[in-house]
């Protein structure tokens, strides 16, 4: 019990740093911002139903609020290490998985309250500029997509835990997180569609025996965390810039309320299991990572 305790007590101490800090709240207000307009432009032009708005959203989301992710976890443990008070904690009666768990713990708390902040801006907003009511059935896929988007954004925040273990530097750590967002979310559709067009020795814009070009696009697309959460959510196989959609599914979505959930869930479960699963193995890979670590040499 006292081991459970020190978990939560560390923590309640992350999600207090992280939700006082200027850093978290600047943000916090400038993605609010940014959804709420979109959300209101999305509305007003939805009619009676707010579904067709939230493709607008999910974009949104789906390039920018990583970043959110990133910036809870980028110095989590290498903040510590900078300030000497890593190897201060150990020697109270707290062990190295106490500290990692708790510190993880915390960011994943305070990234549910991101993603709580998020939905709520985005409904209440598009409510209110379409008239639209809430019903059940617009419920049930709300909560769905709340959870997936939440799954998404843990892989981004798992990643960079890892980097704050591995970098021992917070400065470089937020460096290298920043580029694996930018390749991920924004402009990776222009480097797949870049990749595979060479590998093909074929040009995107033709439109002639093009078979071969489109299924290396799709095959490299599944390599982003972005994808799989499009197809969830939108149904097409990427939201990123200057990319070509070379996958489309039937169901549009978890939106899309012409196909039952259960029809979503076959066309979608293996990618619900990698947004599952991805995080879970960056967090033990990073768990494993800080166990194994030599920090009195590090802080020497």
């Amino acid at each position: 019990m006292e081991k459970y305790r020190n978990v939560f007590v560390i923590a309640q101490k992350e999600f207090a740093d992280n939700v006082w800090s200027p850093r978290f709240i600047i943000l916090i207000v400038a993605f609010t911002t940014v959804i709420f307009s979109i959300s209101y432009r999305a509305g007003i032009g939805a009619g009676d139903t707010i579904f067709r708005g939230f493709l607008d959203v999910s974009q949104v989301i789906s390039l920018f609020l990583p970043f959110m992710g990133i910036a809870l976890g980028f110095d989590a443990i290498s903040k510590e290490r900078e300030a000497g008070s890593l190897n201060v904690l150990l020697t109270h009666p707290i062990y190295r998985d106490n500290i990692i768990a708790g510190k993880t713990l915390g960011a994943m708390i305070t990234l549910a309250l991101v993603v709580l902040i998020s939905i709520v801006t985005v409904v209440g907003t598009m409510l209110v500029a379409s008239g639209a009511e809430l019903s059940s059935l617009m419920l049930n896929r709300l909560v769905i997509f709340a959870i997936l988007t939440y799954l998404y954004l843990s892989i981004f925040l798992a990643l960079s835990i890892l980097s704050s273990i591995v970098t021992k530097n917070a400065t470089k750590s937020l460096v290298y997180n920043i580029a694996i967002w930018l390749v991920l979310c924004i402009v990776f559709g222009m480097i797949v569609t870049t990749a595979a067009s060479i590998m093909a020795g074929h040009k995107p814009t033709d439109l002639d025996d093009n078979d071969y070009f489109l299924e290396l696009n799709a095959d490299i697309q599944k390599l982003s965390p972005a994808h799989h959460y499009a197809m969830m959510v939108s149904g097409v196989s990427g939201l990123s810039w200057l990319g070509v959609l070379s996958e489309r599914s039937n169901v549009r979505g978890i939106f899309d309320t012409e196909h039952t959930l259960k029809q979503w869930w076959n066309e979608f479960w293996i990618n619900v299991i990698i947004l599952v699963i991805a995080p879970v193995f960056l967090g033990i890979i990073a768990f494993i990572t800080f166990l194994r670590q030599d920090i009195s040499k590090d802080m020497g």
